[in-house]
């Protein structure tokens, strides 16, 4: 049986902010990252899984709000064009004050999410989702770009 690895990039990065206000930053942190994978078996990665889940890491004025929200990819995309399903379930976003893995807010993340900086004015927003590979799936790397926009509030 073929092994196959799978990458979602985390490369897409949007960031608005009002004229009035601090600037919002955001950092790519860490991709999402399926691994070897196998044909015909989804691969789920959790949001809360250290090593695989996508991870920003956002900045902000301190107690504020901001409105978060994806850009997700429906495939990657491999050798000689060939996708990779993707899957994004309703809670395979996660929003984390203190910037802890282990401490988040789950989130849908096709569903704009309203976010509040800590008292330091920092965050983390963790993804992970599923690849589904079919049975014959053509063996090689595939990415994704997944774009996260973040929206000061008033």
């Amino acid at each position: 049986m073929k092994l196959l690895s799978y990458a979602l990039v985390l490369t897409a990065l949007t960031v608005h902010q009002l004229s009035a206000q601090r600037p919002i930053t955001v950092t790519g942190v860490r991709s999402l990252t399926f691994g070897a994978v196998l044909p015909g078996l989804p691969t789920v990665v959790s949001r809360t899984n250290a090593a695989n889940a996508g991870q920003f890491d956002v900045t902000g004025p301190k107690d504020s709000q901001a409105a978060l929200t994806f850009t997700l990819p429906l495939v990657m995309t491999g050798p000689a064009s060939a996708t990779l399903p993707l899957l994004f379930a309703g809670s395979d976003a996660g929003y984390s004050q203190s910037q802890s893995i282990g401490s988040q807010v789950g989130f849908d993340p096709k569903q704009p999410f309203v976010i509040t900086f800590s008292k330091n004015g920092r965050g983390s927003v963790f993804l992970g989702g599923t690849a589904q590979p079919i049975p014959t799936q053509r063996a090689g790397s595939y990415t994704a770009t997944i774009t996260l926009t973040v929206v000061s509030l008033p």
